[in-house]
C-alpha cells in the first residue's frame, strides 16, 4: 500500500498510492487499463485516464466555486474572458469560440448576464452585423471582488508543484492540444 498521506479518499472516490519509483498511481485505474488489454500501451492509457480525471475534478471544482458566487461555470468563464479582454468587450462569436461553446449557448449565457446587469450588448462599431458583449461596472466590480479568492483557489490545486514541474505540465498539456489539433492518432 502507498503512503497514507498521499491517498485521496471520499472527496473524489479515488484511492491513490505511490509506486516503487515514488510516483502517484490509481491502482483501480491501472488494473482496469491492464484488463482492457492495453499491454504495451498501459502507460499511455493510464496517463490519459489520469488527465481526464484531473480535468473533471478541475471542472467540478470550478462549477462549485461559480455556484458559491451565484453564477454558473459558463457565466463565470464569460465574465473572466471579458474582464481580460481589451476594453472589457468581445464580439459574441469570438467569445463563444474563446470559451468553446456554440453561438446559441453564448446567446443564452449573455441573456442571463445581461438580465443580472453584469454585461450589456452593443453593436460592433466596425461590423454592423456583429454584436459585442461589454462588461458593465457591476460586472467589473463582481469579478474584482472575486479575483484574489479565485486566484488563491486556482493556485492551491498546484500545491507541491515545483516551477519546473509546472512548466512541464503546461508543455505536456499543450503538446496534447497540438496533437489533437493536428488529428494525430485520430
Amino acid at each position: 500500500m502507498g503512503h497514507p498521506d498521499l491517498r485521496h479518499h471520499a472527496a473524489v472516490g479515488v484511492e491513490l498510492e505511490t509506486d516503487e519509483s515514488g510516483y502517484l498511481v490509481d491502482p483501480a485505474m491501472r488494473n482496469a487499463m491492464r484488463e482492457m488489454g492495453g499491454n504495451g500501451q498501459v502507460e499511455i492509457l493510464e496517463a490519459l485516464a489520469a488527465l481526464r480525471l484531473a480535468a473533471k475534478q478541475m471542472h467540478d471544482a470550478m462549477e462549485r466555486y461559480a455556484e458559491s458566487q451565484g453564477l454558473s461555470e459558463s457565466r463565470l468563464r464569460v465574465l473572466w474572458s471579458l474582464y481580460s479582454a481589451s476594453g472589457r468587450q468581445m464580439p459574441l462569436g469570438a467569445l463563444a469560440d474563446h470559451i468553446n461553446v456554440t453561438p446559441r449557448t453564448m446567446t443564452d449565457i449573455i441573456d442571463v448576464l445581461e438580465r443580472d446587469g453584469l454585461v450589456k450588448r452593443v453593436p460592433d462599431p466596425v461590423d454592423r452585423r456583429s454584436i459585442q458583449a461589454v462588461m458593465t461596472e457591476s460586472g467589473i466590480s463582481r469579478i474584482e471582488a472575486m479575483r484574489s479568492d479565485a486566484l488563491s483557489k486556482q493556485a492551491g490545486i498546484a500545491r507541491g508543484f515545483t516551477p519546473e514541474q509546472l512548466v512541464q505540465l503546461r508543455h505536456l498539456c499543450l503538446l496534447l492540444v497540438r496533437n489533437l489539433s493536428d488529428k494525430v492518432g485520430a
